[in-house]
């Protein structure tokens, strides 16, 4: 037998060669059962079989398919009159349903379904890896994050060099107010808290229990963050910032990732910080290690903040590395 050539690269190509393969079969089981049916339209008119008249958008959603091949499928089906069209509630929405032609259709479809699912469960079962759970698994890490996105992760971890997180030295003093000071006026506007903490961090961070790292590219310090000490438990994740250059390379992750690390180190239990609802990328990254949205504390010291996130550690969605 020929070595498989279609590995981790070639997935879709192997589902679609499976896809093809099943297809044919089960056309010829359709025409040797003598039912006016194909593997093509079976999404649809399954969908409706269970879950019962639905618009074209409920069927795209449950089936995976193009808005078109729903749309073209339901269109045929109609014309060979085992599917009509019924105006919805909403007037603008059209609910697809089934005609007397295709309830009687369903009739006949039914022990063929059902022979075909155990004829198919023959097949798992002399499978050593459950595929539907493996399916399953692996339509949720696609979910999670697209192909896309994790190919250019990986393409610009190719050609990144080495990222490495490393604690405040005094050699990167001006690089911790340069970064932060790049994208606060390219947002906003420096304010004083900022300007206070930037000049002197050891004064107002590092001196009062807090910690600083940086992300190195190749050396060059490209990204910073504070972990700010307000009680032994009660600290704020503070000044996080990428250089515009260094951006996409995943460093955002690192700098929190490493907070949270000496956060969890320290005893902390609660970790707080103060942002802006316009920063949609900053905050989707908090809430991906756990921090959730919490009412505006009495005072702030920032006039540019007013979307605020906690994260407690016993919260089960922290994610510790």
């Amino acid at each position: 037998m020929n070595e498989e050539l279609f590995l981790e690269i070639g997935i879709g190509t192997r589902c679609r060669r499976i896809f093809e393969r099943l297809s044919a079969e089960m056309d010829k089981v359709y025409k040797s059962e003598n039912v006016d049916m194909s593997v093509r339209e079976f999404p649809i008119v399954y969908c409706i079989v269970n879950r019962g008249p639905m618009t074209i958008a409920d069927i795209q959603q449950l089936s995976g398919l193009s808005h078109s091949a729903v749309s073209q499928t339901v269109k045929k089906l109609a014309s060979k009159n085992i599917l009509f069209l019924k105006a919805g509630e909403d007037a603008r929405s059209r609910i697809v349903d089934l005609t007397d032609e295709g309830q009687r259709l369903i009739a006949k479809l039914t022990p063929i379904w059902q022979t075909s699912k155990d004829a198919m469960m023959t097949v798992l079962n002399e499978c050593d890896t459950n595929i539907l759970d493996a399916f399953a698994n692996y339509e949720s890490a696609l979910a999670r994050k697209s192909f896309t996105q994790r190919y250019h992760e990986q393409k610009s971890a190719r050609s990144v060099g080495t990222v490495k997180i490393v604690a405040y030295d005094v050699k990167y003093r001006e690089h911790w107010r340069i970064i932060n000071q790049q994208w606060i006026e390219t947002l906003f506007e420096m304010e004083e808290e900022d300007i206070i903490n930037l000049n002197d961090p050891e004064k107002y961070v590092l001196d009062k229990g807090g910690e600083i790292y940086f992300a190195l590219l190749d050396g060059k310090p490209v990204g910073a963050i504070a972990l700010k000490k307000f009680t032994p438990e009660r600290f704020e994740l503070s000044k996080m910032g990428v250089l515009p250059e260094a951006r996409g390379h995943g460093i955002g992750n690192l700098l929190v990732e490493k907070v949270l690390e000496r956060f969890k180190a320290r005893g902390g239990r609660e970790l707080f910080l103060e942002t802006n609802s316009s920063l949609t990328p900053a905050i989707t990254l908090y809430k991906k290690y756990g921090f959730k949205e919490v009412p505006a504390p009495e005072k702030t010291p920032y006039d540019r903040a007013d979307y605020f996130m906690e994260l407690n550690i016993n919260d089960k969605n922290l994610k510790m590395c």
